[in-house]
């Protein structure tokens, strides 16, 4: 492949990792593609196959060596809710009973809220993000 090739495709893939959510491989795939477009423009074109093998290797060395901790620094996830949560305020679109579950919403998204508290949450009313246990938000009143 030419070298404006391997740029271009290392671009596309750079591009489509803002718009898709592929868990950062695509960044990997894109920085390598790029680096093989660079290196074919630096010393020529390589032998048959030489400039796949590189594109290869380099994106799973990428993503092998630095994708966990590149992306855990990122995204700083715990479990499949960021950290930021705990602590913020839900609106209950429901009405929640003690130790009840419902519908609540948080950051213009509808979120299933799980109530720790001791009182109901009434429709409307903020709660407290106490904790998360996956996509659910664990829940206080707000005093």
């Amino acid at each position: 492949m030419p070298f404006w090739g391997w740029i271009v495709v290392g671009a596309a893939l750079l591009g489509a990792e803002t718009v898709v959510d592929a868990q950062f491989y695509l960044v990997f795939f894109g920085a390598a593609s790029l680096v093989t477009g660079g290196l074919v423009l630096a010393f020529g074109p390589l032998p048959v196959g030489a400039d796949w093998a590189l594109f290869g290797v380099l994106s799973i060395a990428g993503t092998a060596a630095f994708r966990r901790r590149v992306y855990e620094r990122i995204r700083r996830v715990e479990g499949e809710v960021s950290q930021g949560t705990v602590g913020e305020f839900a609106v209950a679109i429901e009405a929640i009973a003690a130790g009840g579950r419902g519908q609540v919403e948080m950051r213009g998204t509808v979120w299933q809220g799980h109530n720790r508290g001791d009182a109901p949450i009434a429709a409307g009313e903020r709660a407290r993000v106490v904790a998360t246990h996956g996509l659910v938000l664990e829940l206080r009143r707000e005093s």
